[in-house]
């Protein structure tokens, strides 16, 4: 209990995942981050046996949706920024 009390108790780390993008705005879970990561590798490699694309995609699916969620956290900056 003095741990809380004298602020010893360290913070929490975002995941990877959240740390890599360097996300100031969006609050990701380690579950969502495997989901964005892990999981867009194996839907582009389940996709690259299919034919359904080359295997250009199991790189880029994953890029992609990095992009996608940044863009989202910087978006959402500027909605907080706009509404003061």
């Amino acid at each position: 209990m003095s741990e809380y009390r004298h602020g010893r108790v360290a913070r929490l780390r975002p995941p990877w995942y959240a740390r890599m993008l360097r996300l100031r705005h969006l609050t990701l879970s380690h579950a969502w981050c495997v989901v964005f990561f892990e999981g867009m590798i194996a839907l582009g490699v389940l996709m690259a046996l299919t034919e359904l694309v080359s295997w250009w995609a199991v790189p880029v699916l994953p890029s992609a949706v990095a992009a996608m969620v940044k863009l989202n956290d910087v978006v959402a900056g500027g909605a907080e920024r706009g509404g003061r």
